[in-house]
């Protein structure tokens, strides 16, 4: 990887007198450090419920009625909903989420929210020995209204702990390490290879290092539906450059998740022009889909399911553009066909 250097060179900048003396490295000595080793614990307790085979999904729509909206997407997708969030969360890395204590009633509760999203993904399950169940897979959200995320910014140089799937080496006699790491947001996961250090049973790393790929990868789509499946200008519009500009949605390629990732954009965009670039790709977009009415009744549907979790502004505006342009190019074909015959 092209970047892989550039993350050995950070990796080695970090200098603790420890370094060598590995059974002197302790989670204390990280956090004097200013790295954060708060969600390790509950991280590892949530990576290790989603491996069990007879853990469940609570299927049933909570009173508010919004908590049905990634399973919808999920499936949509073509994938099996309890099978992916297993997956999902076996991949959580302690630096993803917060805790929210004061939303577990009971003990064997666990609730988190991974923060690195546009909104933030809540989790909740009972972890209750034999009644391991997933109760909660949603975008957070309060009576309804989501609250974007605001932007994370931080230094090039910000190590943070991780589980690593395997180690790939390590400098003889040091404690420097290159080990594998299963990356994932939404639906795109993806195997990495990081360097770091080690400290008892995890490795510190830098982070930019895994956040940078998914906005090259996010970036990269956007530019390819502009230049190659819409034919305009890209350089009108502002990149994404924080994983707090992309939604859970928006890592996919299949139609939704296009959609999702315009929307997002178009969202991202911090001037009148480069809005107007981006609104007319959404727009542009929507009118080159070749879809049935069923099709489109599924897609109108799971639109108007997604984005009953939002505070984008003015999102009743650009759904119902996105609507009015499904159906124009499904009714100018249907006139088409009917002067044809």
């Amino acid at each position: 990887m092209g970047w892989g250097g550039e993350i050995k060179r950070d990796a080695v900048r970090i200098r603790f007198k420890e370094d060598n003396q590995m059974a002197d490295m302790t989670y204390e000595l990280l956090e004097s450090k200013g790295i954060d080793t708060s969600m390790i614990k509950i991280c590892r307790r949530i990576r290790n419920l989603a491996k069990l085979d007879r853990i469940v999904l609570d299927n049933s729509t909570h009173r508010s009625g919004l908590n049905q909206h990634l399973f919808d997407y999920i499936e949509y997708c073509g994938l099996d909903t309890l099978a992916f969030i297993k997956k999902y969360l076996s991949n959580l890395q302690p630096y993803m989420i917060e805790r929210r204590k004061d939303q577990e009633p009971y003990q064997s509760f666990v609730c988190v929210i991974d923060n690195l999203y546009r909104v933030s993904i809540y989790i909740k399950a009972d972890t209750a020995q034999f009644e391991e169940i997933i109760i909660s897979f949603h975008e957070d959200n309060k009576r309804g209204i989501a609250k974007s995320n605001k932007i994370q910014l931080y230094s090039n140089n910000q190590y943070v702990p991780i589980f690593a799937d395997s180690i790939l080496s390590r400098a003889e006699n040091e404690n420097k390490y290159v080990v594998k790491v299963i990356a994932q947001r939404g639906l795109m996961e993806l195997p990495l290879e990081v360097a770091g250090f080690k400290c008892k049973d995890i490795f510190v790393v830098n982070r930019r290092a895994i956040d940078t790929l998914f906005i090259s990868y996010c970036n990269d789509y956007i530019k390819e539906l502009y230049t190659s499946d819409l034919n305009l200008d890209y350089d009108k519009i502002e990149v994404f450059s924080v994983l707090q500009q992309l939604s859970f949605t928006s890592y996919g390629r299949d139609t939704f998740s296009s959609i999702s990732i315009l929307v997002d954009s178009l969202c991202a965009q911090p001037d009148y022009i480069s809005k107007q670039a981006a609104d007319f790709a959404l727009v542009t977009f929507v009118q080159s889909l070749k879809l049935t009415a069923e099709q489109q009744n599924e897609l109108k549907n799971l639109l108007d399911t997604k984005y009953m979790v939002s505070d984008i502004r003015r999102i009743d505006i650009i759904l119902q553009r996105i609507k009015d342009n499904l159906a124009l190019n499904y009714n100018l074909e249907e006139k088409s066909g009917m002067e044809r015959f």
